[in-house]
């Protein structure tokens, strides 16, 4: 199974990716912003509002290693973030002018390339850690939902109503639930 978890910052995508990760036994894929962000020694978010220059190199240097990590997981991965989160921060610090080709080489590998995307609501909001933006959670999210409905047949599942204790149970019955094939 190739997992991705989704959703806006500071939601407990990777408390659930973690134990989900474990409880299947699949390679947990990390946050991929943070790796970009050390490599080009970005400290904060607020960096990329103020550079777009700056915030376009990263935006998609993030991609390219959420897809790189991905693919080198060809038997299946939990990863927290998914590449519609990609666009969604893309939207955020740049807008989507000519951003066609990013927008489309994210889609295509949600689609293409994962079995199951698990979207996480805003139910929990944690503030800024440094690197972590401390708001624009709405803005995030609705692009990530946005993102989401245009990907028609795609495996997606919402938490929407469900506690954030109760996810990993509520996404472990529904994937055990269901028999996913590679590519499907």
């Amino acid at each position: 199974m190739r997992i991705a978890i989704t959703g806006a910052h500071g939601t407990g995508k990777t408390t659930l990716a973690r134990a989900l990760s474990e409880e299947l036994g699949l390679p947990l894929i990390t946050e991929r912003a943070r790796l970009v962000a050390r490599q080009m020694e970005v400290k904060t978010c607020e960096e990329l509002f103020r550079n777009p220059d700056l915030a376009r190199e990263f935006q998609e240097r993030v991609l390219e290693e959420q897809i790189r990590a991905q693919l080198a997981h060809p038997q299946g991965f939990v990863s927290d973030r998914c590449t519609l989160d990609c666009i969604a921060y893309w939207n955020l610090y740049l807008g989507d002018e000519g951003a066609e080709r990013y927008f489309f080489k994210a889609r295509l590998h949600a689609y293409r390339r994962l079995d199951l995307i698990v979207y996480v609501p805003p139910l929990v909001l944690s503030g800024g850690d440094g690197f972590r933006l401390g708001e624009h959670h709405a803005e995030v999210d609705a692009c990530i939902r946005r993102e989401l409905s245009l990907l028609r047949g795609a495996k997606v599942l919402g938490l929407e109503g469900v506690a954030p204790g109760e996810r990993l149970a509520h996404v472990l019955e529904f994937v055990r639930s269901r028999k996913f094939s590679a590519g499907s």
